[in-house]
């Protein structure tokens, strides 16, 4: 079958994201598939189009050998890929249409939920005993949202959560509950005075804890990273407490970035040191790496800062990774979730980068909080000859999740993939393993 995606150099980030996906998408239609530019007008395919004069809410639907992915934009013919679950599971049409009513949004989540999560096994959950427990409270809440954040953060998965749209995006803080601890120099909070182990004035944390879900080692940083959450570059008020009676107020808004650049480098004692805080498409993100590569070329080694790199574009993520291979090589493994059920494992390989590279010794640094896409970037290096990861494991969280429409202003994203490191290692809810262990949160 082919797939067919638009022309044009504003659709290729995800034509390589497609491509990387294909074995996800051959395990859920079981065939194979093959990404083509241009569509043939025959045989079986699926076709992605944009059309403005599309009637109604984006739609996935098949007639006969001919899949369609329609939408009136770029962003609407792409919800309809969160569709296929739900396309699969139904037999019928799939649309990108909000539930009707808290009643519909409830059986959503009960059978989206069902159908994809594939870590029910692995974190020993009984989907449904919790749906029999939950599903009536929502119903019956005056704060259904909430009960619904409470009822899926149930699963420990950062990934897999109910969201108010637009999302919240955070402050360039971290925190452990509470407990700050991160604060970088010359940003906002750091010039009122608030400095790394003041508290956060935070009312909400009781509650916030039980609706957010994650991995044990990460929850109290996200949890954090919650707390220090706000509508997009609207500004509001925050508030903190230090030694001695000490007590800050200040007005930020939030843009959902790091403070400062996002890649920064130097050297020390003959070792190079770089710093990559998100990884954020159209940044000059690989620019950067190519500068910094090129003025630390001469180190014995170099230490790659991945702590509190919460991920962002996993195209970028994957091909940075390449450019500290030095052969194809043999990552891990990945499980799809169909079903409800787990495909084969599908091996995955990556290959050396042809541009800038990087040949000698690595080392990795790592928390909880190294999450999503830093985690498809430390897969496969983690255990070779040249690179050491150091710190503590990752976030733990495969992830590849997929967007569900509820009600009007709500969404759910699900879990759909398990990964597994060359060794067998399940990252989901574990995280990948480091080499040495460290404590360290003295983040540049």
């Amino acid at each position: 079958m082919d797939l067919v995606w638009p022309e044009g150099e504003e659709f290729d980030d995800r034509a390589k994201l497609l491509r990387e996906e294909l074995p996800n998408l051959e395990a859920e239609l079981n065939t194979s598939i093959r990404l083509v530019r241009k569509d043939s007008g025959v045989g079986p395919r699926w076709v992605c189009r944009i059309d403005p004069d599309h009637d109604g809410p984006a739609v996935l639907r098949r007639d006969s050998e001919l899949i369609e992915s329609v939408g009136r934009t770029h962003e609407e013919m792409w919800e309809t890929f969160s569709l296929r679950h739900t396309w699969l599971r139904t037999g019928a049409d799939a649309s990108a249409s909000d539930a009707a009513d808290l009643d519909e949004a409830v059986d959503r989540i009960i059978n989206e939920v069902g159908f994809t999560y594939p870590a029910f096994a692995l974190r020993g959950l009984n989907w449904d005993k919790l749906c029999d427990h939950y599903a009536p409270l929502v119903l019956a809440a005056d704060d259904p949202l909430a009960v619904c954040q409470e009822w899926v953060a149930q699963l420990g998965d950062a990934h897999t959560a109910v969201h108010s749209t637009p999302r919240h995006v955070p402050l360039p803080y971290a925190a452990s509950m509470t407990t700050l601890v991160r604060v970088p120099e010359g940003s906002v909070a750091w010039e009122a005075g608030v400095r790394p182990g003041w508290r956060l004035h935070a009312p909400r944390a009781e509650e916030m804890t039980r609706r957010t879900g994650a991995s044990p080692h990460m929850h109290p940083y996200l949890v954090g990273r919650r707390l220090l959450s706000g509508q997009a570059h609207v500004e509001a008020e925050w508030r903190a407490f230090g030694p001695d009676g000490a007590d800050v107020t200040w007005v930020e808004a939030p843009t959902g970035l790091p403070y400062g650049d996002l890649v920064t480098w130097h050297r020390r004692n003959g070792v190079g040191h770089v710093r990559l805080k998100q990884w954020v498409a159209g940044a000059g993100i690989a620019d950067a790496l190519d500068e910094a590569l090129a003025e630390l070329a001469d180190c014995e080694e170099l230490a790659l800062d991945l702590r509190g790199n919460v991920g962002g574009n996993v195209v970028l993520a994957r091909a940075t990774r390449d450019r500290f291979l030095h052969e194809e090589t043999l990552l891990g493994s990945v499980r799809y979730s169909i079903g409800n059920k787990l495909s084969e494992p599908v091996p995955m390989i990556g290959c050396p980068a042809d541009g800038a590279r990087w040949h000698g010794r690595l080392t990795v640094l790592t928390d909880a909080m190294t999450y999503s896409a830093s985690e498809d970037f430390l897969l496969g290096l983690q255990g070779l000859d040249h690179v050491r990861v150091v710190g503590e494991p990752s976030g733990g969280g495969s992830g590849r999740p997929r967007v569900v429409r509820l009600l009007p202003g709500w969404s759910i994203t699900i879990s759909t993939v398990l990964t597994y490191d060359r060794n067998g290692h399940c990252v989901e809810n574990a995280g990948v393993p480091v080499d040495s262990a460290s404590t360290s949160r003295q983040w540049r």
